[in-house]
This record gives C-alpha cells, sequence and structure tokens, in this order.
C-alpha cells in the first residue's frame, strides 16, 4: 500500500510542476486522435490552452477536450453543421475560435456564440458557409477584437444580422455577397467592416449602416456597389473603394464630417474633396447654413452669454433662432417662438472640417485633371470652328461625287474614301465640343460617365479609325499620283478602279482593326477625356502606340519621296529645254510643297511628342495635348477637301451640274455639260449651246479622268522619247494638269 501510495504522488506532482514552471510549449495536456491541447504561459502567471483538432472524419466539436481551453482551431476536418450547443462546454474560457478549410462546413445554427462570455476572436475562413451567422447579441459583456469571416460563400446579410455587437473589426472578405438589407449592423458599435473582394455585391441599402454607431474606416473595394449611402457614415475616417469601377457617382464630401483619407477608384472623384462646392451645389449651401448655426452655438460657449441671436435661412421658412447657455451645466439651449429646443454640449459642437487636406487616392493627374475638358474658351471656341468646318467640308466631298453624272473614277473613289476618314475626325471634335459645352464648370462630374460609357469609345474607334484610315489614302494617292507621272506614255501601266477598291478594303481592314484594339483593353479610350489611347501600362498598348506611330511615319515617308520624285520628273522635262512651262513649274513646286507642309504639320507634331512618351519621358501634358488635338491634329481633315477636291475643275463641274439639277446655277451647269433636272443639255459641232451659252474648247483638252493629277489647269512638259516615229524633234509632248491637289 505505501507503494502505491508513493506511486499516485508522483504522478499528481509530475501533473502540476509543468503548469507551475510556466515553460513555452512545456507539455501536452491531452491528446485524441483528432486533436492536440498545448499549454502556453509564463511562470507564476495565468497560462493559455490551446487545442488543435483536424482530420477528414472529424464531424463535430470535440467533447472531451478540457473545460479550461482557450484557443480552438478546427481545420480540414468533416465538420458541416456548428450546432447550437457544440461549445457550450467551453463557455466560461473559450477566447478565440477558428474555423478553417472546411469546405462541407455550410451552417451555423442560431444561439450558438451565446454566453460566449470571454470570447474575443471569431475566424471562420475558407468554408462552405453561405449563410451569414447572426451575430445578434455576441459577448455583450465586452468589446470583441475580431470577426473574420473571409472566403466564404456568404450570399446575403440581413436585416439586423449584426446587431447589439460591440467589435474592433468586422472582415467579410471576398465572399458571394449580392446584397445588404436595411439596418443590417442595428444597434452595434463597430470600429471597422471591412467587404472588399465581393464581386457580386450590387444591392447596399441606402439604410443598410444606419443605427450604426462609432463606425471608422469602411473598405468596399473591389465590389459592384452602384451607390454609397450615407447614412451611419457621419463618423467616418478612413474610405475605402478601390477597384469598384460600377460607382460612377460619388457622394457630396459634406457627408462626411471627419474623414481623413480616402482611396478611391476615380481620380475625378477626388475632385469632389477639392471643390466640394462645384461636386454638390445644394449640399454646399446646406453646409454653409449649418456652418452659420454651429459658430453661434461657438460663440455662445465662448462668450459665456446667457442669450445670443441668430438668422438663419431654414428649410421651411426664415426664421430667428435664439441660442441659451446654462451656467451650471454647460449646455446651450435652442429655442425658437414654438418653444422647441436642441441641447447641445459645448465642447462637441462640431468644428469646420477643410476637405481639401483630405488625403485622396488617386490624385487627379496629367491624364484625368480636375480641369474642363476643353480647359478654357481658347480652345473651346476654335474647336467648334474646327470641327464643323471638317465635317461640312467632308460632306460637301461625298454628297457632290456621290451625286455625280460622270463615272466614277479611280481618283473620285479614292477621294471618298479620304472624304470619310476625314469626317470621322470631325466627328470626334464634335463630340468632344459637345460634352465640353454640356460639362462646363463641371466636368468631373460627367467625367466617368462620358469615358466610361459608349461615348468616349465611340469618338475614340472614330478617331483613331479615321486617322490610319487618312494617312493611309493619302499614301495610296500619292503613290496613283507618282505612278501617273512616272508612266504618263503607258496608259496600262495606271491604276485600275478594281485594283484601287482591293488596295482601299485593306486599308479599312487595318483602320478597323487598329481601332478596336483599345476596346479590347489594348490601352484605352477612357484614360483621358480627349478618347485618345494615350496609356501605355505594358509591352502591348505600348507596341501598340508604336504601331500608329510607324504607320504615321510611313505614310509621311511615302508622300514626301513620291511628291520629290514627281517634282524632279517634271524639272526634267523643264530642263530639257522644249518645254514652255517655266512658269507652271513653279506653280507646281508650290502646290506640292503645300500639300507636303500639310502633312508635316499634322503628323510631326504627333510623332515627336508620341515617340518621347513611348521612351518615358513625356514633354506635354494632356492639358497640352488638347492644344494639339484642336488645332494641329485635325489639319488635314479640314485641308484635305480642299486640296484635293472642292478647289479642283472636275469638282467645280460636279457641284454645279448638282445645283442645276436642284434649280441654281443654271448657266454655269450648261457651261460644264451638266443636266438640269436629269436631261441632257444639247450641243453643236462649234460648241454652241442653247440660249447662246458657248463653251470654249481648248486645245490642250484632256479627257483623262483616271487620276487626280488631271483635275485643274494644264501643265504641257516635253519628255524625251527616243527612236519613235511621228514624234517632233525627238520628244512627246504630254499634257499635265496642274492642279491644286497636286
Amino acid at each position: 500500500m505505501h507503494f502505491w501510495s508513493v506511486a499516485v504522488c508522483l504522478c499528481v506532482v509530475s501533473s502540476i510542476i509543468p503548469r507551475l514552471s510556466g515553460e513555452k510549449s512545456d507539455f501536452l495536456n491531452r491528446i485524441t486522435r483528432q486533436c492536440v491541447c498545448e499549454t502556453f504561459g509564463k511562470m507564476r502567471k495565468k497560462f493559455d490552452i490551446s487545442c488543435h483538432c483536424i482530420g477528414a472524419d472529424l464531424a463535430d466539436v470535440p467533447h472531451n477536450l478540457t473545460q479550461i481551453m482557450n484557443t480552438l482551431t478546427i481545420e480540414n476536418a468533416g465538420l458541416e453543421v456548428l450546432k447550437r450547443n457544440a461549445l457550450s462546454k467551453y463557455s466560461e474560457t473559450l477566447r478565440d475560435l477558428t474555423l478553417e478549410n472546411l469546405p462541407k462546413f455550410h451552417l451555423i445554427e442560431a444561439g450558438v456564440f451565446h454566453n460566449l462570455k470571454q470570447l474575443q476572436t471569431l475566424r471562420i475562413v475558407y468554408t462552405g458557409l453561405q449563410r451569414m451567422p447572426n451575430l445578434s447579441g455576441l459577448n455583450a459583456t465586452s468589446v470583441l477584437h475580431l470577426v473574420d469571416l473571409d472566403h466564404n460563400k456568404i450570399n446575403k446579410i440581413s436585416s439586423r444580422d449584426v446587431s447589439h455587437v460591440a467589435l474592433n473589426e468586422l472582415t467579410l472578405s471576398y465572399n458571394e455577397i449580392r446584397e445588404v438589407e436595411e439596418e443590417a449592423f442595428a444597434d452595434s458599435q463597430i470600429a471597422v467592416i471591412v467587404l472588399r473582394g465581393n464581386r457580386k455585391l450590387k444591392i447596399l441599402h441606402r439604410k443598410a449602416f444606419r443605427k450604426l454607431q462609432n463606425l471608422r474606416r469602411l473598405d468596399l473595394s473591389d465590389t459592384s456597389v452602384t451607390v454609397l449611402p450615407t447614412e451611419g457614415l457621419h463618423e467616418i475616417d478612413i474610405l475605402r473603394i478601390e477597384d469598384t469601377y460600377s460607382m460612377k457617382v460619388f457622394p457630396s464630401v459634406y457627408n462626411f464630417k471627419a474623414i481623413t483619407e480616402a482611396y478611391l477608384t476615380y481620380p475625378y472623384h477626388c475632385c469632389a474633396f477639392k471643390y466640394p462646392k462645384t461636386h454638390d451645389p445644394e449640399e454646399h449651401e446646406r453646409h454653409l447654413s449649418s456652418l452659420k448655426k454651429m459658430e453661434a452655438l461657438q460663440q455662445a460657449c465662448k462668450n459665456n452669454k446667457s442669450i445670443i441671436s441668430f438668422s438663419g435661412h431654414q428649410s421651411s421658412a426664415d426664421s430667428e433662432m435664439n441660442y441659451t447657455k446654462d451656467e451650471n451645466t454647460g449646455e446651450v439651449w435652442q429655442g425658437t417662438e414654438a418653444q422647441v429646443s436642441v441641447k447641445a454640449q459645448c465642447d462637441d459642437v462640431m468644428h469646420k472640417v477643410d476637405f481639401k487636406e483630405v488625403h485622396c487616392n488617386p490624385i487627379p493627374d496629367a491624364f484625368n485633371p480636375c480641369e474642363d475638358l476643353m480647359g478654357n474658351w481658347g480652345l473651346r471656341v476654335p474647336v467648334w470652328i474646327i470641327a464643323h468646318s471638317s465635317v461640312i467640308g467632308n460632306l460637301f466631298v461625298l454628297i457632290v461625287i456621290g451625286t455625280s453624272q460622270f463615272r466614277l473614277s479611280v481618283s473620285k473613289f479614292l477621294m471618298c474614301n479620304l472624304a470619310v476618314a476625314d469626317l470621322c475626325i470631325g466627328v470626334h471634335l464634335l463630340l468632344l465640343a459637345g460634352i465640353d459645352a454640356h460639362s462646363i464648370g463641371a466636368y468631373f462630374n460627367f467625367a466617368i460617365k462620358w469615358q466610361e460609357g459608349y461615348g468616349c469609345n465611340v469618338a475614340g474607334f472614330l478617331t483613331i479609325f479615321g486617322n490610319v484610315l487618312s494617312v493611309y489614302t493619302l499614301a495610296v494617292i500619292t503613290l496613283e499620283r507618282w505612278c501617273t507621272i512616272t508612266w504618263a506614255a503607258h496608259l496600262n501601266r495606271r491604276l485600275k478602279l478594281r485594283t484601287s477598291v482591293k488596295i482601299m478594303a485593306v486599308g479599312w481592314v487595318e483602320a478597323i482593326f487598329m481601332a478596336f484594339l483599345p476596346l479590347r483593353g489594348i490601352s484605352s479610350y477612357a484614360r483621358t477625356s480627349i478618347c485618345l489611347p494615350l496609356e501605355s501600362k505594358n509591352n502591348l498598348d505600348a507596341i501598340y502606340l508604336s504601331t500608329l506611330m510607324i504607320i504615321n511615319c510611313t505614310a509621311f515617308t511615302v508622300i514626301c519621296v513620291c511628291y520629290g520624285s514627281m517634282y524632279r520628273t517634271i524639272r526634267s522635262g523643264a530642263n530639257s529645254g522644249i518645254a514652255n512651262s517655266v512658269r507652271n513649274d513653279q506653280t507646281v513646286a508650290k502646290k506640292m510643297a503645300l500639300l507636303v507642309f500639310t502633312d508635316f504639320a499634322c503628323l510631326s507634331p504627333i510623332a515627336f511628342f508620341g515617340i518621347t512618351a513611348l521612351l518615358g519621358y513625356p514633354l506635354i501634358t494632356v492639358t497640352q495635348t488638347k492644344i494639339l488635338l484642336v488645332f494641329v491634329y485635325p489639319l488635314n481633315s479640314c485641308a484635305n477637301p480642299c486640296l484635293y477636291a472642292i478647289l479642283t475643275q472636275q469638282y467645280r463641274k460636279d457641284f454645279f451640274i448638282l445645283m442645276g439639277r436642284m434649280g441654281m446655277c443654271k448657266e454655269h451647269a450648261y457651261s460644264n455639260r451638266g443636266a438640269i433636272r436629269g436631261k441632257p443639255v444639247p450641243y453643236t459641232s462649234c460648241g454652241k449651246r442653247p440660249n447662246g451659252v458657248i463653251r470654249s474648247i481648248s486645245k490642250s483638252s484632256n479627257t483623262n479622268r483616271n487620276s487626280l493629277v488631271t483635275n485643274v489647269s494644264n501643265v504641257n512638259v516635253d519628255m524625251p522619247i527616243a527612236n519613235y516615229g511621228g514624234f517632233e524633234n525627238g520628244f512627246r509632248r504630254v499634257e499635265y494638269k496642274d492642279c491644286t491637289s497636286l
């Protein structure tokens, strides 16, 4: 017996000594098949018992663990339901509860967290939980540190699911929440609420945060909410709504009385803090009225006056409000003629908030400034003039050529393609001018709807399509002229209409392809207010912008080389001593120089600043880019209709014929062999017309209309021809049209 008594004593002592020693991880308190419990603590101080349970066959919370357990972690288990009484055995000591990586877990029965008097941290993460657990009354005796419900499958937060709870942080990130109902957090005190990553969250009730107290930080980043409710957010310090592109409109900043930091999605939302009056004029007026009342209260407190008077504008009528300070309690009472009193503590009078000091991100930058779209009247007026000039000029070209009674030639076909391209650029400018007029003085209030909507995408598509097709067509027109002059004696080498259609089909495909890429995420039209793809955030964007630069530079090089070759060809005929066209030669040179200059003036600044930006050294901001957009970029679209069509003889003929068919300019229509009202005008072999109209016939008249080179006035150039009979002095006289469109 003595032996057994000693043995029992030794066992008892061996179980007590480790608790008193206080060494970290000093012994295993209990081992089961699924759970391991350890004791942590310091010598002669309070110790913690932590149990970690794991196992696919673990279907319920173990009941054979120590009753004085402080931390319970269950992970990678087969637990499906957390039953009402599952934690009742540990209610007196359980402080931290973690359920993690439980794919079968889907339900928490009501009341399971009741009577957990010491609970401080609740973590249920990476589970199949579908319904929000009712946290009402959770640990009403103290403030919880954290409730973490991340990475579950919760789809809804119903009314009063989280009520009467005092909590430092509630995290519901990366669930499948679709809706937060009215008063979901009623009568709770929660400092931080995180709903980040709930991309299906679209319905956030306007009273979702009603009756919620002491909220200091709210995170709605990476969700799909469209409206931010303001009720219950007056005390918020930090607001995060990053990567939430569905929220186009930001509420008035006057709803946030204590905000210090805001992390938003759009730079334009930060403009609300810099210009609160412009952002919401009505709320600004209410704020000023409120400030006057507060100043009166502050003055009453400061001066210790018994009665002060203040006259302010109220919603119903103007009335005088009297404030009386209680000498004993320090309270200020507001009274009206109806003797309705409102009490406020002098120490708690709200001070004026300077919203310009709020740290807001993303900061409005060079791409998205808070200024108006056109910036100033120096751009606002010219853009209307230039846009209308481009649109009207190119529409005239299309109408006149489209209704012409003459056969469709290669030159007319190319001119129509050029007019369509330049018309698109003009429409782009017209759209920008229109949205600028609509949003004048407060563009940042309309910017997101414009840039993220269909309007900016359509405008951007039109301008890139027009730009690419325009420079492509200019290059084709120049090559066609070069072929006509270089092989003037070989009519079979000239460009045929069927061939030109195939060539332009390639140009249309190229233009549509380049304009479509920003719609698929390669660069972006929405990055800037002027809807140009200026964004270069990765290699694909850089390649795309470089390709646009190469297309423009290549077209300009072709134009310069071809016109230089044409000029040398014409000069060689003049230098032979046979041509009598020195004056005409100078005229051709001037017209060629004008065409090259307009192309150079339009393309070179864009190419230069575009290349420097691609190299990482942008020399101008978007504000300065708008000057190029208005005065340089549309230069070709305004000048091309005149240089290539309107000033040519053939266009004038088609125009007067069209006017004649409408009953106007009949004499000019007769003189241009036109038809009035669809009937041909007869003429004799002597060139006489009815009513005495005489058509003067030039000896050098040329009926070839296949080239734009042959459309206006005559330029006679003698080309040297060897070993040809029937040519005067070994030369063949070739007649060119020295046209304004050369």
